[in-house]
C-alpha cells in the first residue's frame, strides 16, 4: 500500500508535511481536498477533521509536526535538538496559526478570491471563478474556527510580530537555525510563512499567483518589515525544496 497524504492545496501546514516527505524521499500519493468537502473524506479516518493527514499501512498520522517526526531522520539525517523542537512549536503557533486567522480575515470579503484559492487545480489570473458552494456557511465556520474578531486579530498580529522579530535577529547571524544545516526550524518557517514571501518553488504559488489579493492585505504585508525573513525563505525554497509530487 502506498501512503496517502491528504492536504488542501494552499494550506501552509500541508506544505510543511509535504516538504518533509519529499525531502525524505518518502513514497506517497497526494490527495488534495476542497475545504468543506474534505469532511466526507476524512471522517472515516480521523476524529478531528483537519489536514494534513498521512494514511500509511501501519496507521494514520495527523498534523504536520507528527508527520515531520515520522520522517525526520531521513529528511535531515539526525533528530532535532530540544531547542529546535521548542522553536518549531513556537513558529507553528505564533506564525502558522496566526497567519491562518489573518489570511481569512483579509479574503473572506472577496468570495471570488476564496473560490480560486479553494480549487483543486490553479486557475489562470484571467479566469473568473465564482464563490465556493455554500460560501456563507463556509465563511461563518472559518470565522468561528480561526476566531476572526477585532480583539483576536490584534492578538495574533502581535504574536506574529514578536516571533518574526526574534527569528530575524537569529537569521542575521546564522545561515540555518541550528547553525550547521537545513533543519526542522528552517523548513517550518519557510513553509508556514511562504504565503507571505511567495517563493515560486512553493507548490501553492500557482494558486496565489492566480488571484489579485486585496489592497489591504498587500499594504499590511509591505509594512511588516520582514524582508530579511522573506529573502531567507526564498533561499530555502530555492536550495532545498525537492518536489516529487
Amino acid at each position: 500500500m502506498t501512503a496517502t497524504l491528504y492536504t488542501f492545496p494552499i494550506s501552509h501546514f500541508s506544505e510543511k508535511a509535504r516538504w518533509a516527505l519529499d525531502l525524505a524521499n518518502y513514497d506517497y500519493k497526494l490527495n488534495p481536498l476542497v475545504p468543506g468537502q474534505h469532511i466526507q473524506t476524512l471522517k472515516p479516518l480521523v476524529n478531528d477533521l483537519y489536514v494534513p493527514v498521512l494514511e500509511t499501512e501501519t496507521g494514520i498520522i495527523q498534523g504536520s509536526g507528527d508527520i515531520l517526526d515520522f520522517v525526520e531522520e531521513k529528511a535531515f539525517g539526525h533528530k532535532a535538538s530540544p531547542e529546535e523542537k521548542q522553536m518549531e512549536e513556537k513558529i507553528d503557533t505564533q506564525i502558522g496559526k496566526s497567519l491562518q486567522t489573518l489570511l481569512y480575515h483579509f479574503i473572506l470579503d472577496y468570495p471570488e478570491i476564496v473560490g480560486k484559492l479553494f480549487l483543486l487545480k490553479p486557475a489562470s489570473p484571467n479566469d473568473t471563478v465564482g464563490a465556493p458552494e455554500h460560501f456563507d456557511l463556509i465563511a461563518l465556520s472559518l470565522k468561528r474556527r480561526y476566531k476572526i474578531t477585532p480583539k483576536n486579530l490584534e492578538v495574533v498580529k502581535q504574536s506574529l510580530d514578536e516571533c518574526s522579530k526574534e527569528l530575524i535577529e537569529i537569521y542575521k547571524s546564522r545561515k540555518f537555525f541550528n547553525g550547521t544545516s537545513f533543519g526542522r526550524v528552517d523548513l517550518t518557517l519557510a513553509s508556514l510563512m511562504g504565503m507571505l514571501s511567495e517563493p515560486k518553488e512553493s507548490p501553492a504559488y500557482p494558486w496565489f499567483a492566480s488571484v489579485q489579493m486585496p489592497e489591504s492585505f498587500l499594504t499590511w504585508r509591505k509594512e511588516l518589515g520582514f524582508d530579511l525573513l522573506f529573502d531567507k525563505i526564498k533561499e530555502f525554497y530555492r536550495d532545498f525544496r525537492i518536489q516529487s509530487k
